[in-house]
């Protein structure tokens, strides 16, 4: 009875519950079947809020999203017989189309934290090879939400708060295409990015939301590249690079050679550079503080550019990772032109002060042996790293976005080259450059050539040199400031700028030596200064404080003042913008140069004496050059080979594996490219004992 009366009682309640919920849907209701059940109940109350409804339109945005993708209308008739054939097989639960099922993305939970790029399952897809072989597509989603609050306030968590705004015709193979949800889908090889374009636009059309599948970002198994003349070239010049460092090596007796061939043998013996790459002890060339700006400089960069490669990746929480650089602390990063100029700066110093050195010992500079010496100093590890990230490294690995940031990066290389053969690259702007960052060496040597004659007016005029070097920077300052207002970009990387304006940036002003000039002139007028000592005057202890306190300061001052302009929800305007462009590299020269003297004229106590003549600056300075080249490379191959979401916290920005591999891959370089050539200049060249590596 007892269990009679339970049972009558259990089905009492539902009735009383169905009762419950046929009078709480009284009101017109939505029932939809998902695609994978038809569990989906939607509810639209006839008296419903703006806000209610943005939510009804997005969990329908939810529902109708296709789980299942594939070309049924392909232009080929192999496509469309292959789509058929993948539906049947899905119903027919064969594992190989649940393998293709599975590996395309799904809708995910967390999309409101920022969570919305879904690679699928790469590998999964490419080991597909049975009725029909796999094809792995990375598609580009543009949504976009608006009409009301609530619409613009889940557009803008969709979207990861907007750091960088972008669409699909934007550069993506180094700045990221961030307003674009990245979608893998897997589909059968016979079909084509267009046939996926087509059937996802048809598809998506009602929801908003508009798709863009690039060729170039679809991949097969066992893909076969074509065998170009470039690739084998590349392949000759390094396998001769092994040998001759591997004969070098092995008959490397530890004595100076008597032929040239035998001096160009122990030029590339590792033993012999690696004993010097270890060796800090000081040069009698070497200027005081060089070597810690160098070093701290160096890994500010380091870590903007990294912040920058992060926003390729995905994140669960990507929202945080925006949240985060929108803080005003992140303005320590935003600034990151200044750690530039800090190059620039550091480049005209040594640039001027050895070139005056040259003057005091001939009274004359000899044009040609120094072009040389540079030529021998820049481009063998320059050409060595265009050609391993052109031809080899695109066949070492794969992944989602190898695609896009390696190989897209391979084609741009491929065409363009031959512009940075003549160092004239940084004319052309980033979307035709080959290995982006390497920008500066363009600059740099641009500035050097100006330079030359430059120090022969110098030499030769005091007045009129002091004249012209004053004229120039005021004018660079100018240049800066009308191109940044009137062509309305930012020198700042401000939160929300878009990819157009940061390559707007770079082409009208961050890469033109003319608009970069005045930190490179604040540097040649210090190396006159310090080397004919003519600001050498002696401190007291209070004034010596009073000094660093100041350039401590100004250095914060010219990093922080514009942290507004990094706020989420900062408004553009020009002037500000302008005003930073033009007037923030001669506050960072100042500090510089100010720094500078103080460390040169030995205004520091013992424990600032140390930090500055460290061990590990003078180390770092021996593969600085590496560093700079090979950090990019590094970076865009873990964006191009990750092939699922992480979870975001500032620490990934000290991504220690990561960092370790930058030092090691440039030691490696240093000692077996960059130093063996700058032997072999000396053994045919070099006519003196200057350090090739002051010229």
């Amino acid at each position: 009875m007892a269990t009679r009366a339970l049972v009558l009682l259990l089905v009492a309640t539902c009735a009383y519950a169905r009762e419950c919920i046929e009078l709480t849907l009284n009101d017109k209701t939505l029932l939809t079947d998902s695609v994978l059940n038809g569990t989906i109940l939607k509810v639209v109350s006839k008296n419903e809020t703006n806000d209610d409804s943005a939510v009804v339109n997005i969990v329908e945005l939810w529902d109708r999203f296709p789980k299942i993708v594939v070309p049924s209308n392909g232009t080929s008739e192999q496509c469309r017989r292959d789509a058929q054939l993948y539906l049947y097989s899905l119903e027919r639960m064969e594992l190989w189309a649940l393998k293709m099922f599975d590996a395309s993305a799904k809708p995910p939970s967390g999309i409101l934290s920022g969570n919305s790029n879904q690679y699928g399952d790469y590998d999964e897809c490419l080991s597909i090879d049975g009725a029909v072989r796999g094809k792995y597509c990375l598609a580009s989603l543009q949504v976009s939400l608006s009409g009301d609050r609530t619409l613009d306030r889940i557009d803008n968590m969709i979207h990861s708060g907007h750091y960088i705004r972008s669409n699909f015709t934007d550069m993506g193979h180094r700045v990221p295409r961030y307003s674009s949800i990245l979608w893998g889908i897997c589909i059968p090889s016979s079909c084509s990015s267009f046939d996926l374009e087509e059937e996802m636009s048809q598809r998506l059309s009602g929801l908003g939301i508009s798709v863009k599948v690039h060729n170039t970002m679809c991949s097969v198994k066992d893909l076969k590249r074509p065998y170009s003349f470039g690739k084998t070239l590349s392949i000759t010049f390094f396998l001769s690079i092994i040998l001759l460092l591997s004969l070098g090596t092995i008959m490397d007796d530890g004595k100076e050679g008597a032929s040239n061939f035998e001096k160009i043998l122990n030029a590339f013996s590792l033993k012999r550079n690696f004993r010097k790459i270890l060796d800090v002890s000081d040069e009698p060339s070497r200027v005081k503080g060089v070597d810690a700006f160098r070093g701290m400089n160096a890994f500010a960069l380091l870590l903007a550019h990294k912040s920058m490669a992060m926003a390729h990746n995905p994140y669960v929480n990507k929202m945080t990772y925006s949240a985060t650089f929108g803080m005003p602390w992140a303005v320590i990063g935003r600034s990151a032109i200044l750690y530039t100029d800090s190059f620039l700066y550091l480049s005209g110093f040594l640039n001027a002060y050895n070139l005056l050195q040259e003057l005091e010992r001939k009274g004359t500079i000899d044009i040609k042996s120094r072009l040389i010496a540079r030529w021998f100093r820049l481009f063998p590890l320059f050409l060595s790293l265009m050609l391993f990230c052109t031809y080899i490294l695109p066949d070492i690995n794969n992944g989602p976005q190898w695609n896009l940031v390696v190989e897209e990066h391979s084609r741009v290389c491929e065409k363009n080259m031959w512009k940075s053969f003549l160092f004239i690259h940084n004319y052309f702007g980033f979307e035709d450059m080959c290995l982006t960052h390497t920008h500066q060496i363009g600059i740099d040597m641009q500035l050097y050539v100006a330079t030359l004659p430059l120090m022969l007016i110098f030499w030769k005029s005091r007045t009129f040199g002091w004249a012209l070097v004053a004229t120039l920077a005021v004018a660079s300052a100018a240049l800066r400031y009308f191109a940044v207002y009137w062509h309305n970009i930012s020198m700042f990387v401000y939160f929300g700028i878009s990819v157009q304006k940061l390559l707007d940036a770079a082409r009208y002003c961050y890469i033109l030596p003319t608009h970069r000039a005045t930190i490179y002139l604040i540097g040649v007028a210090m190396a006159y200064l310090i080397r004919n000592k003519k600001c050498n005057f002696t401190l007291s202890f209070v004034q010596t404080r009073l000094l660093w306190i100041s350039c401590f300061v100004l250095m914060m001052f010219t990093i922080c003042y514009p942290y507004q302009m990094g706020l989420e929800g900062y408004k553009f305007e020009p002037g500000p913008a302008a005003a930073f462009a033009a007037f923030s590299p001669i506050m960072w020269g100042i500090h510089m140069s100010v720094a500078h003297w103080a460390i040169c004229n030995s205004y520091l106590d013992n424990k600032g004496t140390s930090f500055v003549e460290s061990r590990v600056f003078k180390f770092f300075n021996k593969i600085a050059y590496g560093v700079y080249l090979t950090q990019f490379p590094i970076f865009f191959y873990n964006v191009g080979i990750q092939r699922t979401a992480e979870h975001y916290t500032p620490l990934l920005l000290f991504h220690v594996p990561e960092i370790v591999a930058v030092i090691a891959i440039s030691v490696l370089t240093t000692v077996a490219i960059e130093m063996p050539f700058n032997q072999v200049y000396r053994i045919y060249f070099g006519k003196s004992p200057t350090k090739l590596k002051d010229k």
